[in-house]
């Protein structure tokens, strides 16, 4: 009995180690607003999780809705409503409302009123610096485990002016090549990644949807963790 756990506990390490997990990504935006689903998956069809962002203008505020789900279950709504730039001692302020719901509770309104200062912003990007190297060498270790099956993008942008719509379409060509050849340079692709940039003359318009599908392996991502975890520094 005891050699049949040792099989067992050697069989759920090779799979973890050599079996890879799916992330399938769709993003879809019109203006500001924007949808994001994120679905995890194993054994390629079994869905384990997903991850939802909903981010959209409501009047003059902005509202981000989050949601979490494992195995079918709502583990986690996170709802921030935002207001948009404020002063307070003469400094420039961000004012948000944070609702938070676990396991199926609807989320209540927090009484409380947060901000977010330009110090709080500095202290964010101090604590990226401080830990830039050790994220640098995770996601170099993560990239070498990572196989993208499928890239798609399409962006439709355009305005009344002729000259701005052409303007932001070279803009808009040089930030994704920009981006995406790098990516395709140094990670797996079966397929060739699916670009497409339309711009529309005489009108007011910019949406994008995006889709990928990508495997990695479970065993790198619990190593590389670790490693973060146990580095991690603080300040």
């Amino acid at each position: 009995m005891f050699s049949l756990y040792i099989l067992l506990i050697l069989l759920v390490v090779i799979f973890i180690f050599i079996y890879p997990m799916t992330f399938k990504v769709h993003y879809d935006n019109y203006g500001v607003n924007f949808i994001l689903n994120i679905y995890i998956y194993i054994v390629r069809f079994a869905k384990i999780a997903s991850l939802n962002v909903n981010y959209k203008r409501i009047d003059k505020n902005d509202r981000a809705e989050l949601s979490l789900k494992i195995l079918g279950i709502r583990l986690m709504n996170v709802v921030v409503d935002i207001v948009n730039f404020t002063l307070k001692d003469n400094r420039p302020v961000i004012k948000y409302e944070v609702h938070k719901a676990f396991f199926l509770k609807f989320p209540k309104k927090s009484e409380k009123r947060k901000m977010l200062s330009l110090h709080d912003v500095h202290r964010i990007i101090d604590l990226f610096n401080s830990n830039k190297i050790m994220i640098h060498e995770m996601s170099q270790s993560i990239k070498k485990s990572i196989v993208i099956k499928k890239l798609r993008l399409n962006v439709d942008e355009g305005f009344t002016d002729a000259a701005f719509t052409s303007i932001a379409y070279g803009i808009i060509n040089f930030v994704i090549y920009t981006l995406i050849v790098p990516v395709y340079c140094s990670i797996k692709f079966l397929t060739k990644p699916s670009i497409s940039i339309n711009p529309h003359f005489g009108e007011n318009i910019l949406k994008s949807d995006f889709d990928c599908i990508l495997d990695f392996r479970y065993g790198n991502i619990i190593v590389n963790g670790i490693k973060f975890l146990k580095n991690f520094k603080r300040r």
